[in-house]
């Protein structure tokens, strides 16, 4: 099926499927309204020449008309290509170029940052007119293998890789995730341009629910929608949870938080303590820890036997996906190791890289660079990034590991461990750490709890208290920039503050 036929899954084409809360006063669009929008758009691209695979991009802020491109082009036979909007003028002039852009719409904030695509701004007369036609009867008959979305990743080490997915890959992910849900009324904050944001709306859209849209995260504005709109799902990295946490604590207002039933913590690694808070926070929800990637977002599910669900078990291999565990020296297949997704939700490859397909794909197993475990019950556990280990003294380290010790200290808010260049032992581990409000705690006593609860090389040789931890575009730690950071303190300071 086309993925904008997604929409078409709520049963009720009068019901309110979009609470945009970036428009002043907050837009409220029924089913029927974007499937008209999505189909005018279509029709217009359509209409402008272009042909079935044309890409067409978005630059923009989270918006209602963020949705009509995302299904719109697809409705059309072309595909759809998100644009992040905190890249560098010349990455997003690279994308353009790799992508062969024939379309850009973006929002006034981000118009003329490219000069090199046709483009188009939401709330223009342009715009206007475009919006203004017919729209098309039927969607675009497409192969399941077709690409329905060129997604880029975050190029952290390198230029962005163009993810290709299919309908098939889309609407397997959708349909089987969003079959186990309820009509939702979902809270996104998170870009659009990212997977975890995207792939939440149309879970939300083809459950028959709702999406309570935000321009951008803010810890208020997420509580504020909550509150308001009566939110039952929420989606979120663990960095924002924590600022939701520190919020409450300081905020002199309350909020009614009791709509939650169901909290989906993704994106990013969690710990313990963090699952703690987070279910302190939505005390009658449902609070689960969710895994994916840009390539493939469907691997976990529950447990068949009915067995209890751990605190931060990423889940039990779907009965529709396949997982092993890879040794990344040897290829053996364990419990320990990295984790390989073979399934329909597997992408089609990385754009016009065949060396990196030929590394990361194989016989249609997705190679994600993500080390996990897999206990007796056969629950899956995340280890760390093969990327992030770093090895001090001959002993690897994985960052998630040593940060989930440390948040176990009760005056530990949030802990981000990265490593630094040493002489003697090649790499020291080092912490930037956030604590609770309120509490009080020296750089020594968090060391001395390190020693005493996990190996002594893996404690943080380097200390620092933060009033924030800070995020990537993704939403994500930005880990590459803690790094830097740093490198500089120990240059300019020597030493831990």
């Amino acid at each position: 099926m086309n993925i904008a036929e997604l929409l078409d899954q709520n049963p009720d084409p009068e019901g309110i499927a979009l609470v945009d809360r970036s428009k002043d006063p907050v837009e409220r669009l029924t089913v029927a309204q974007i499937q008209n929008q999505v189909k005018v758009f279509a029709a217009a691209l359509v209409d402008r020449g272009l042909a079935p695979g044309s890409r067409v991009g978005m630059l923009a802020s989270n918006l209602s008309e963020y949705y009509v491109v995302m299904f719109g082009a697809p409705a059309a036979g072309m595909v759809f290509v998100p644009l992040n909007t905190r890249l560098p003028t010349a990455t997003l002039q690279y994308i353009v170029q790799d992508a062969d852009l024939k379309l850009l719409i973006t929002d006034p904030g981000h118009a003329g940052v490219l000069s090199d695509v046709p483009a188009i701004t939401t709330g223009s007369q342009e715009w206007a007119q475009l919006m203004a036609g017919a729209p098309v009867e039927n969607l675009a008959e497409v192969d399941p293998s077709e690409v329905a979305i060129q997604i880029y990743t975050s190029g952290s080490t390198g230029r962005p890789k163009g993810v290709l997915l299919s309908h098939e890959n889309v609407t397997f992910t959708v349909l089987e995730y969003g079959a186990t849900l309820p009509g939702e009324v979902m809270v996104v904050s998170a870009p659009l341009y990212h997977k975890n944001a995207s792939m939440g709306s149309k879970l939300a859209f083809a459950s028959g629910g709702t999406v309570v849209l935000l321009p951008q995260f803010s810890a208020r504005g997420y509580l504020e929608a909550i509150d308001e709109e009566q939110v039952t799902m929420c989606g979120g990295v663990p960095t924002m949870y924590a600022l939701v946490t520190a919020e409450l604590n300081e905020s002199q207002r309350s909020y009614d938080l009791s709509s939650v039933q169901r909290v989906l913590i993704g994106s990013a690694p969690m710990t313990e303590a963090l699952f703690d808070d987070v279910q302190a926070l939505f005390p009658d929800a449902f609070v689960t820890n969710g895994y994916g990637t840009t390539e493939a977002v469907l691997e976990f599910g529950p447990h068949p036997d009915g067995l209890p669900r751990p605190k931060i078990t990423l889940g039990y291999q779907h009965p529709k996906v396949e997982l092993k565990l890879v040794d990344p020296e040897n290829g053996a297949e364990s419990n320990h190791g990295e984790l390989w997704v073979r399934s329909k939700g597997v992408m089609n490859g990385y754009h016009d890289l065949p060396a990196v397909n030929a590394d990361k794909l194989t016989d249609g197993w997705y190679h994600t660079g993500d080390l996990m475990s897999r206990d007796d019950d056969g629950w899956y556990f995340f280890v760390g990034r093969v990327d992030d280990m770093f090895v001090c003294a001959g002993e690897n380290i994985y960052p998630d590991s040593v940060e989930q010790m440390l948040e176990q200290h009760p005056a530990v808010h949030q802990a981000v461990v990265v490593p630094v260049a040493d002489e003697l032992k090649g790499q020291l581990p080092a912490a930037f750490v956030r604590i609770e409000s309120g509490a009080q705690m020296s750089v020594e006593e968090l060391k001395q709890f390190a020693l005493e609860n996990g190996p002594a090389y893996a404690h943080p040789r380097h200390i620092w208290f933060v009033e924030e931890i800070p995020l990537a575009s993704t939403a994500k730690v930005d880990r590459a920039g803690l790094v830097e950071r740093a490198t500089e303190l120990l240059l300019t300071q020597g030493h831990s503050t």
